[in-house]
C-alpha cells in the first residue's frame, strides 16, 4: 500500500497486490492526474468503482463504503463440496475420541491444505470496520 499526501490535505492511497491495482483520493484533481499518469505508462483497463477485490464484495453508498465476503465464503463451500452440508454449533461431540483408521483408505493431503488455506484466507481477510 502506498499513500501519498500533501500540506493541503490531500491524499492518494494505492494499493497494488500482483496485477490489481486500486486507487482513490480525497481529491477529484489528484485522482484524476493518478489515474491519467498510469493508464498511459501501463496497460490497464478501468473498472469503475470497485464492486469485488481479491474475494471482498465493495458496496459504495452515500452513507459509508460496506465490505463482506459472503460470495468468496459460498465459492469455497462449492468448490469443496460442501454447500449442501448441514451446519452445526459444535464441530465436534464433546467428549469424542479420535482414533487413527489403520485400515481406511489413504487420503490426498493436498484437498485439504487447499480446503484450510482457503479458510484461512477467509478469516485473515475478513472486513473490519474503522470509524
Amino acid at each position: 500500500m502506498f499513500i501519498k499526501a500533501n500540506e493541503g490535505g490531500k491524499i492518494l492511497i494505492t494499493c497494488l497486490y500482483i496485477d490489481d491495482l486500486i486507487f482513490t483520493s480525497n481529491d477529484e484533481c489528484m485522482f484524476t492526474d493518478f489515474k491519467k499518469s498510469i493508464m498511459h505508462e501501463f496497460d490497464m483497463t478501468d473498472l469503475g468503482r470497485m464492486r469485488y477485490f481479491l474475494g471482498i464484495e465493495v458496496l459504495q453508498e452515500l452513507k459509508g463504503i460496506f465490505i463482506n465476503q459472503r460470495k468468496y465464503a459460498h465459492e469455497v463451500l462449492q468448490r469443496f463440496s460442501m454447500d449442501k452440508c448441514n451446519h452445526v454449533l459444535n464441530p465436534i461431540v464433546p467428549e469424542f475420541k479420535l482414533m487413527q483408521d489403520t485400515t481406511g483408505v489413504k487420503l490426498d493431503g493436498s484437498h485439504y491444505k487447499q480446503i484450510v488455506g482457503s479458510l484461512m484466507y477467509l478469516t485473515t481477510t475478513r472486513p473490519i470496520l474503522y470509524l
